[in-house]
């Protein structure tokens, strides 16, 4: 705003202005006054011209606006009616008495044929006319008219309420198209934007909703940031809004990016009841509480030589955003991070989250083969006992040591030695290197079956004393022992053979178990 710049003089009124009209076709602006009149005035910036006074209603008139072809001036009152005035001669052209059940609020310009009409009490009627009668009536608000707008292409009716719903209405049905969901708020104004994708609405927090066209349940977006309510809305382009708020000032806000642009206009903490744009695009007028109507210049926005406004604002957050980028980038070269130095980083951080990620069940020959191999080590020890061995346990029959023997066949050994098993996983050795394999999941009566006759702590009582020639329970251990067990089960037979006993040789029981164990294999 710069108050230096040439504009029409305000217009000077004795009551408060309640509402103000921009004529669509010339240099005319209309006022209503709580009075019940209206004034039309020619404005320019040698002075303004007063072309029409005349009061058309016994209560405060509450709404104007002029006809699409800009020679009727419709007004609505307090007093539950509307009037329809030609603006050249003054007469009167239609009248419309107990319009409403309740006082009228909003009077809207729809077209040739249909004008709409907002009451206090939440009732919308679209008039006719040519026939000086309602065509449709809604009563989905419960609470007072505050805005409206009409959507040409679809032919929607959009108005919002006090009750903090939104309602569209199809001009040509009897029933609303769509009613919002209730936003917690009173919802006082009301503009469409980017080329009626979007619904904006303003809010007595002084929050834009905004809603995207067709889905008007709820709000798809959220503008905050106004100090109080925003009272009036008026576009200027897809992107650019001006907000009339009660603190009284007319901001030029931005949206998708949302952010403030600039302030257009000052009442001096008066709330602002009312904002439009003139015809060419060079001013706006609004209206306050100070009997007055001002006139703030709005060309720069649409004219070259400060056109840049919009493309300043989004070329500066795709700037900003660059920056910020390089900068993080420039950063690291900066602080002596090479490119080798940045990639070993990465690869370190994603063995982390890799480890992190993994379980003792995950095949993985990069990063969790060695935080398995640690849990492993941790459960079995650094020794790594394999399961079958001697390690802890004893038998009261067969005990198979390792202590004499160390010949040829434990080399044979270490390459027939079985996989050792650890929290479902299966481990094998190679050349002292520990390799994850695939885990090998059991029944549990193949798994039972597998431990009772696979593991080398030798045969129990049960087994050794079924048949002395080598019956079922031989072929059974025979089936089940590996070569390892086998070797070892018969160096302790020799042993037990060449070992002289006080009992008669060849009788003693420990002596024939073991021939009988021999003769089996």
């Amino acid at each position: 705003m710069d108050d230096s710049v040439e504009r029409p003089k305000p217009l000077r009124f004795k009551e408060p202005v309640i509402d103000v009209a921009f004529n669509p076709k010339n240099s005319l602006v209309a006022s209503s006054l709580i009075t019940g009149h209206v004034f039309v005035h020619r404005y320019a910036m040698d002075g303004n011209e007063r072309v029409l006074r005349q009061r058309t209603h016994r209560k405060s008139c509450r709404s104007v606006c002029f006809s699409g072809d800009g020679s009727l001036l419709y007004s609505a009152s307090k007093d539950k009616a509307w009037v329809a005035v030609d603006v050249e001669s003054g007469g009167e052209m239609m009248r419309m008495d107990g319009a409403h059940e309740s006082p009228l609020n909003l009077i809207h310009y729809v077209n040739e044929q249909i004008v709409a009409t907002g009451d206090e009490a939440g009732g919308v009627k679209l008039w006719d006319v040519r026939k000086n009668k309602p065509a449709f009536s809604y009563t989905e608000h419960v609470d007072y008219i505050s805005d409206m707008v009409f959507n040409e292409p679809k032919r929607h009716l959009l108005t919002t309420s006090g009750d903090g719903c939104l309602s569209v209405y199809d001009v040509r049905k009897a029933k609303p198209f769509h009613v919002s969901a209730n936003q917690d708020d009173e919802l006082l104004s009301v503009a469409l934007m980017r080329g009626g994708s979007k619904v904006v609405v303003g809010e007595t927090a002084g929050v834009l909703g905004i809603f995207s066209y067709g889905q008007f349940d709820d709000v798809s977006d959220r503008f905050p940031g106004h100090p109080q309510s925003i009272d009036a809305l008026c576009k200027l382009t897809e992107d650019l809004c001006v907000t009339g708020s009660s603190d009284g000032l007319l901001r030029i806000v931005q949206l998708f990016p949302h952010r403030l642009v600039g302030v257009a206009g000052d009442h001096h903490a008066l709330p602002v009841e009312k904002i439009v744009l003139s015809h060419d695009q060079e001013w706006l007028a609004s209206c306050s509480h100070d009997h007055s109507v001002h006139f703030w210049d709005i060309g720069y926005i649409f004219n070259g030589s400060d056109n840049e406004c919009n493309d300043d604002v989004s070329d500066n957050d795709s700037e900003d955003h660059t920056i910020d980028i390089r900068q993080d980038a420039g950063s690291a070269d900066a602080a002596g991070n090479n490119g080798s130095d940045v990639q070993e980083i990465a690869i370190r951080i994603s063995k982390e989250v890799s480890q992190d990620n993994c379980t003792e069940t995950d095949i993985d020959i990069d990063g969790c083969s060695d935080a398995s191999e640690m849990k492993r080590r941790d459960t079995l020890g650094d020794d790594d006992a394999p399961v079958g061995s001697d390690a802890g346990e004893s038998s009261s029959e067969v005990n198979i040591d390792d202590d004499d023997d160390s010949d040829d066949s434990d080399a044979e050994e270490k390459d027939n030695e079985e996989p050792k098993v650890s929290d479902g996983i299966v481990h094998e050795k190679h050349s002292a290197v520990s390799i994850q394999t695939k885990p090998v999941l059991l029944p549990a009566d193949e798994k039972d079956a597998d431990q009772d006759g696979s593991d080398g702590r030798g045969s129990s009582d049960d087994d050794s004393d079924d048949d002395d020639g080598g019956g079922e329970g031989s072929k059974r251990k025979k089936r089940k022992l590996s070569k390892r067990e086998k070797q070892k089960a018969k160096r302790k037979a020799r042993k037990a053979m060449a070992a002289p006993s006080e009992a008669t040789p060849g009788n003693s029981k420990k002596t024939k178990k073991a021939k009988a164990f021999f003769s089996g294999l």
